[in-house]
């Protein structure tokens, strides 16, 4: 399966779509393979207390399936880089510089993924 079907036949090419891994961790190809690019707000700190029933992967579980797939798992502030990167349209200036403090230069969380996966 093309991996941008569902953005290509859904949303559009630059759309983000999120599945929370919690709730469909036996379909994690599936869903990358049908063009995910989120996994939502995994915490390792707190219950999902939307569905406190079913508990998040570990980060390094959903770091290996991901890498599986060939694609890299990447954490992310609250809002999506193409939102604060290179346009004042929607957060404050104040909460810009904030985000910038916090993001590489991609928009995401400084220091990857392994600043919260057990290495071995």
């Amino acid at each position: 399966m093309d991996h941008s079907y569902a953005r290509i036949n859904f949303w559009g090419s630059q759309a983000n779509i999120q599945v929370p891994p919690n709730l469909n961790s036996e379909d994690y190809d599936t869903y990358i393979s049908a063009g995910i690019n989120d996994w939502g707000g995994v915490s390792p700190l707190t219950i999902d207390y939307v569905n406190p029933e079913s508990p998040w992967p570990k980060l390094s579980e959903l770091n290996r399936r991901t890498s599986k797939m060939g694609f890299n798992l990447v954490p992310r502030l609250p809002i999506y880089p193409e939102y604060f990167m290179d346009t004042d349209r929607y957060t404050d200036v104040n909460i810009k510089r904030k985000l910038l403090e916090l993001s590489d230069d991609q928009g995401y969380v400084k220091g990857g993924i392994q600043a919260y996966v057990d290495p071995t």
